[in-house]
């Protein structure tokens, strides 16, 4: 164009002054300078688009970051380079300027994105092909040209549509900033709009946590039924370990099944745990940190029973909403709940108002394992070759038991193991005989004597099991009282 420009002035060079010359040539200088920069603008604004259009489609598919790297000049970040899962790497330069027209992908009412346009101050334009329908922002990527000194742009090539006036002043900023969180990166476009990506480390980690959950959740039903099951016992407590340190418990049942309670003492996902109502079943609720706890309802708006085995367990998931957002939700009977922390709040995972437990306690003792709930829910299940005593009414009988002289009574038991041999000593002048109550339960038939004298009744009552190596032996004692 510059060659062009300089023939024509051969042809007036006699006609015109030197300094005429000069000012011509300082003109021509201008609007060669004008049409580069206006040539480069439509260059930048065509990469931001593409650019545009690919973290369009890496939100719609729900991809995440799994790299970011910071892009310098000198000591300060002017932007930076996105590496994703599934996607191509991205490259966005943080507040880098865009001229007239702005482009943007903006979200319809159908929650879609499409490409509009603001020229100017005015009004935001949708974008439109030539039969004048809108334009997905996945797709069509539109093209920006200067045609006739007018801004003009075309998705297929032939046909232009005229956008304003290509007068190269200063326009708003498409990309306005960029935002690395420790969840997720967030791009704040000159529109306002914000892209939230979620960053992949932080999804890993919020699966492990939804993981533990789960985990606990099937304790917990571990636990209803074993203790529901009046023949199911522990057969064997092994540690669950990291490094050295030990982190929880795995515990076997005879019924061939297993749970596990990993660190009792914190937890960081949501505290699904079994409720007593105040009709005295069990049901599934929840809490997030300090807040009330809330009951996990089916569809119909009911609770959820954790006695019944048809019920179906509801478990922890976390679910990325349209905001970008990560959020805790339970999945019960095929509908999907979001977990609130207020009302019409939903929890994100890294807004915990403070931790909170699911098991406040887990006690081994020798013959049994007792495990509290964060409401006082109490399970105690016993051990292998354990043996349990208590009268006619169902009352534990510990170390005491009371009968009026000259009278019979019966000691029911339950024994945990494989069938065990009993034998019966006696003192004081009782007499013991194994036999078996009226509902099919052993029990140990006592008469006591003539005279109960204080402190010398007592019966000795000695289980041999036939353990897997050798015979194991639980030897109770009851002293006999006079009632």
């Amino acid at each position: 164009m510059r060659k062009f420009l300089l023939s024509l002035l051969v042809l007036a060079v006699g006609l015109v002054s030197s300094g005429c010359h000069d000012e011509i040539i300082h003109k021509i200088d201008e609007l060669e300078d004008r049409v580069d920069d206006l040539t480069l603008l439509c260059n930048q604004l065509n990469q931001n688009l593409s650019t545009l259009q690919n973290l369009v489609e890496v939100i719609q598919r729900q991809d995440m970051i799994n790299g970011i790297t910071e892009i310098r000049s000198g000591s300060t970040v002017t932007g930076y380079r996105l590496e994703f899962v599934q996607h191509e790497p991205i490259t966005i330069y943080n507040g880098s300027d865009g001229k007239k027209p702005l482009i943007a992908s903006r979200q319809y009412t159908d929650r879609n994105f499409y490409w509009a346009v603001q020229y100017g101050d005015g009004d935001w334009e949708w974008l439109l092909a030539v039969d004048g329908s809108m334009m997905l922002s996945i797709g069509v990527l539109p093209y920006v040209t200067i045609r006739n000194g007018m801004f003009a742009y075309t998705f297929d090539g032939s046909n232009y549509i005229e956008l304003g006036k290509a007068d190269g002043e200063n326009g708003d900023q498409m990309f306005k900033s960029i935002v690395v969180k420790p969840d997720c990166v967030v791009i704040v476009m000159a529109t306002g709009e914000e892209y939230k990506i979620p960053i992949y480390a932080a999804y890993l980690s919020l699966k492990s946590e939804m993981n533990l959950a789960n985990i606990h959740v099937d304790a917990q039903v571990q636990l209803v039924q074993a203790t529901q099951e009046s023949l199911t016992w522990i057969t064997a407590i092994d540690p669950i370990l990291d490094g050295a340190d030990t982190t929880g418990l795995t515990v076997s049942l005879s019924n061939g099944k297993q749970f596990s309670i990993h660190d009792w003492t914190s937890t960081l996902s949501p505290a699904i745990f079994i409720k007593a109502d105040s009709d005295g079943h069990l049901y599934w609720a929840y809490t997030i940190g300090l807040s009330p706890e809330m009951w996990v309802l089916s569809p119909e708006g009911k609770k959820i029973s954790a006695e019944s085995e048809s019920v179906e367990t509801p478990l922890v998931s976390i679910q990325q909403d349209t905001d970008g957002n990560f959020y805790w939700v339970v999945i019960s009977q095929d509908s999907t709940e979001f977990l609130r922390t207020k009302v019409d709040e939903r929890w994100q995972p890294t807004a915990v108002d403070s931790v909170r437990s699911i098991f406040t306690s887990v006690q081994d003792y020798t013959d049994s394992l007792v495990v509290v709930l964060k409401n006082n829910t109490r399970f105690v299940l016993p051990k292998q070759y354990s043996v349990y005593f208590s009268d006619t009414l169902g009352n534990p009988v510990v170390n005491t038991f009371s009968m009026k002289e000259n009278s019979q009574a019966e000691i029911r038991y339950r024994v945990h193991g494989s069938n065990p041999s009993l034998s019966l000593l006696t003192q004081g002048g009782f007499t013991a005989t194994a036999s078996v109550a009226e509902g099919g339960e052993p029990c140990i038939i006592v008469k006591s004597p003539y005279h109960i004298n204080a402190g010398q009744g007592k019966i000795v009552a000695v289980f041999t099991f036939p353990g897997e190596v050798s015979p194991v032996t639980i030897v109770k004692s009851i002293a006999i009282t006079k009632q």
